[in-house]
């Protein structure tokens, strides 16, 4: 018989314990991988926020899927998540190649009043301004519910997150801009 892989021992051992919910073990995990999916995003995207907010995914992803019990091969874990943080890399590079080519700053309705034009300018900022205050995942999900039209089911097996944390997020950024949208016509 050959000897046993210490590597495969142990990353069966850490896939063992997350499954089973061991805190530890997940935060082993996220130790052991988050310096170089971080790395790696930051040296594709060249925004190291950006780069972080994907690192966090792409860990809630994974620990995701070992806890429903989809990583088949764990002795294999790295290369799943490579793969996963290579998909949410590309997902987050391709938005951003689409919002550069459809971006269109909110339309500016010519008026004669200063006045008008400078409370159009004021709403504007705002509602702008709101919109950049959300992470690069919240971004891409409502570009792609609410501009490409795709479904919340769709949406989070294209994120790599769960179904009901893209709508807890979309839920939390609709509340957010009605809010934005209440002060502005109360004004």
């Amino acid at each position: 018989m050959g000897e046993a892989d210490p590597v495969a021992y142990e990353t069966q051992s850490l896939v063992d314990r997350i499954r089973k919910g061991d805190s530890s073990a997940q935060e082993e995990f996220v130790n052991l991988y988050r310096r170089p999916i971080q790395a790696i995003a930051t040296a594709r995207t060249g925004d190291p926020e950006a780069a972080r907010d994907i690192c966090q995914d792409v860990l809630i992803a994974v620990l995701a899927a070992i806890e429903r019990d989809k990583v088949r091969e764990p002795d294999k874990l790295s290369a799943f998540v490579q793969g996963t943080a290579r998909n949410l890399i590309n997902n987050f590079l391709c938005t951003q190649k689409r919002r550069r080519e459809t971006d269109i700053d909110l339309v500016d309705i010519p008026s004669e009043d200063p006045m008008d034009q400078f409370v159009a300018e004021d709403r504007k900022r705002r509602i702008l301004s709101v919109l950049r205050s959300f992470s690069v995942t919240d971004q891409q999900i409502l570009l792609l519910f609410w501009v490409d039209g795709h479904t919340l089911p769709d949406i989070a097996h294209r994120l790599g997150i769960s179904h009901s944390a893209v709508r807890k997020r979309k839920s939390r950024m609709v509340k957010k801009i009605q809010k934005v949208f209440e002060r502005l016509s109360q004004e």
